[in-house]
Formats: C-alpha cells, sequence, structure tokens
C-alpha cells in the first residue's frame, strides 16, 4: 500500500508544482494540465481522499510515517485547488489539518509528531513537510478560532525549526537541540522549503537560517562532485535533485555556474518516464520536478519542464491504464531484459506446455508441441520571528 500511495503521491503533486511560486494554487493553475492527462490526476488525487482515515491522516505499511504522509497527500489536495474553506477535498484538507495540528507537542517546543516508531528516530521529515502543508493551508483560514490556533501551531512549528539547525547550518532528520548536531541533504531541504512557505505567509522574516541552509546544501553537493562509484549513482541522483529545487528558487544561486551544473547533470542521469522504478525513484522525481517547473516559470528553461511533464505523464498514465484493466504495471527495460534471461532455458532445452518446465528436447518427439511462456516571521504580540 505504501508504494501505491507514493506513486500517487507523484502523480497528485506534479499536478500544480506553482505552490513553489505563489500562495496557494488555484482551479485555474490545475487547468494548465493538458486535457488527456486530467482523468489520470483525478483519479489519482481520488484514490488519496478514499484512503484517509477517519481521523484525517494517511499512513505507509503499518503506519509508517503518519506526520510525513498526511502532509504530502494534504498538499496534493491543495494542488488541485481545494482549501479548508471551499473545493472538492476541503473537508478532507481540513481533516488533515486538525489531525497535524493535535500532533503538535508543546512538551518537545511545537514538535509535530505522531509517537509512531517509525518516526523516533526521522521526526524532523515529517515536522517540516507538515509545517509546509499547514503553512499553505493558513493562507485560506477564515474562521477566527481556527485562525489562531493555526496560527499559534506553526509559529511554534518554525520556532522549532530553527533551533533544529546544526553548527554546519543544515538539518539533520533528528533534532540539535535534542543533542543531535548533524546535518544531511534531505532534511535540509524539507526544512528550507518549510521556511519558505512560512515566510509567504508570514511566520518567518527571511535571514541567516535560510541563506546558511542555502550554503550547506551548495557545500554538499561540491563534495558529491569529488566523485562517486557507479554503484552510488542513484544515491548522487536522489541528493542533487533534492537540493535543485531549492538553489533554483533562489535567484541569485541560480545564476551561479554550480547550480546551472546540476540541473545540466540532473537532465542528463535522472531516469524519466518508462526508466522511473516506482519505490525507488518517487522521492527523487518530487524535488527534480519541482526544479524543472521553477526554472520554467522563471523563463529559464521552456521545454524542459513540458518535454519532462509529457514523459511522465504519459508513464503515469500507462501505468494506472494496466492497472485499471488487471494487469500488473510493465516493469522498466532493463528488468524485462533480466527477468528474460534468469528464465530462458538452458541451450537444448525447452519448456513443457503442462509443467512449464524446462526439458531437452529429444525427450519430445515433436518440436511444434508445447510453449514457450514469458511494475511572514509572524505577526503576533511577541513581535516578528528573527531568522
Amino acid at each position: 500500500m505504501k508504494t501505491k500511495i507514493l506513486s500517487r503521491l507523484l502523480a497528485g503533486c506534479l499536478l500544480a508544482l506553482a505552490v513553489w511560486l505563489v500562495h496557494v494554487p488555484t482551479p485555474a493553475q490545475a487547468g494548465e494540465v493538458p486535457e488527456k492527462y486530467r482523468e489520470t490526476v483525478q483519479k489519482g488525487l481520488e484514490f488519496l481522499a478514499k484512503n484517509q482515515a477517519k481521523d484525517g491522516h494517511w499512513e505507509g505499511d503499518g503506519g509508517k510515517h503518519p506526520v510525513a504522509i498526511t502532509s504530502l497527500a494534504g498538499m496534493a489536495l491543495l494542488m488541485e485547488g481545494s482549501n479548508v474553506q471551499e473545493g472538492k477535498y476541503r473537508a478532507h484538507i481540513s481533516k488533515a489539518v486538525d489531525w497535524l495540528v493535535a500532533r503538535s507537542e508543546a512538551r518537545r517546543d511545537g514538535l509535530i509528531f505522531s509517537d509512531h516508531p517509525s518516526e523516533t528516530d526521522r521526526y524532523m521529515y515529517g515536522h517540516g513537510l507538515a509545517t509546509e502543508f499547514l503553512g499553505w493551508a493558513y493562507a485560506k483560514e477564515i474562521d477566527a478560532k481556527r485562525n489562531e490556533k493555526l496560527d499559534q501551531i506553526i509559529l511554534r512549528a518554525v520556532k522549532y525549526i530553527l533551533k533544529a539547525r546544526s553548527s554546519e547550518g543544515g538539518w539533520y532528520r533528528t533534532a540539535k537541540i535534542e543533542g543531535h548536531d548533524f546535518s544531511e541533504i534531505l532534511a535540509t531541504a524539507i526544512q528550507t522549503q518549510a521556511l519558505c512557505a512560512a515566510g509567504k505567509h508570514g511566520f518567518f522574516l527571511r535571514g541567516a537560517a535560510l541563506e546558511d541552509g542555502w550554503d550547506y546544501l551548495e557545500k554538499m553537493l561540491a563534495r558529491l562532485d569529488e566523485g562517486a562509484k557507479p554503484a552510488q549513482n542513484r544515491s548522487k541522483q536522489a541528493e542533487a535533485a533534492t537540493a535543485l529545487p531549492c538553489l533554483i528558487w533562489n535567484h541569485k544561486r541560480w545564476n551561479e555556474e554550480s547550480c546551472k551544473k546540476w540541473y545540466k547533470y540532473c537532465q542528463s542521469e535522472i531516469p524519466v518516464g518508462r526508466a522511473v522504478k516506482f519505490g525507488r525513484d518517487e522521492l527523487t522525481h518530487y524535488y527534480y520536478a519541482q526544479g524543472l517547473f521553477i526554472a520554467h516559470k522563471r523563463g529559464k528553461d521552456f521545454a524542459a519542464w513540458t518535454d519532462y511533464r509529457t514523459a511522465m505523464f504519459d508513464h503515469l498514465q500507462a501505468r494506472r491504464t494496466r492497472t485499471a484493466a488487471g494487469r500488473p504495471p510493465r516493469p522498466p527495460r532493463e528488468e524485462r531484459s533480466a527477468s528474460a534471461r534468469s528464465t530462458r532455458p538452458p541451450c537444448g532445452a525447452r519448456f513443457s506446455s503442462s509443467t512449464k518446465t524446462a526439458i531437452p528436447w529429444r525427450s519430445t518427439p515433436h518440436r511444434n508441441e508445447g510453449s514457450h511462456h514469458e511494475i511572514q516571521g509572524r505577526v503576533c504580540s511577541a513581535g516578528r520571528l528573527p531568522a
């Protein structure tokens, strides 16, 4: 189920990546999706809505990562154009907001945490994604009582992100204030996006925290550039793609040669369309698609986004068509080739039509018998929150 949810999240999040550049997406933005893909995207969003728990959350296999999955699913529904006040998925979004608000822990300085064992040693992933989702949802909340509560929850969440920052300027899957002074690319990308979303709506003033985070991402990309063995390519692709939208979002950094170089690297190395492997590549494409979309919207690279969207949407649509027809998703070409090689009978043998086992040619009198059968700081009573 987790893999199925992640693949639907990929389809839903590709719907309108304008969440990065504007406030909350509108139905008009959803209209930018070409007509032939809209049914597939809608089916993906309907799948998410159908699989929301009664209390408002989503989860992976065995209940894993509920805060992170709920936040991603909520953002996918926001991108459709719905919000907490109106739209087809307003009830689902509102329930997701309430569930995350209830997970904000006063005893841990506002950390949004579910207590599920899967998040014990990686709670900053879910916390950052939840802060980002709540920041976008807040923009359309008009109920005064809910608005005031959400205001305080997001403000505390942003404060926690700032306290969690490592000495290197980045973030880790756990927090510095809880004794873990480490950094990594994924956690840093998630927290910088959360701060950007919070800043759009007044919970955070851009300053040292964001700049240090971006500096850390550039430093880590430089380390990646020192060379990775062929077996490490998937990891290198994922980390480069994760850092990319955070750096492109910053106009100044986009103009730096190092950023442009990694943009080209991702274009040349990241598998797209039928080469994508579900269960492995969703997170890479969640960030890579954002990078391409931001470059497209800023007039830096018009063709790259549209070509990418066509390849990915065609693949997602074909995958859904096969699943709807009761057939398993078609695996990547290299996997099909490997499978064919692994099932090929030994030289001089054939498959028996009754047992599907390899038997010597000489044991059968007729060679034609049988057959071979072959997936803002926020303005509050205390004033603005410093960076």
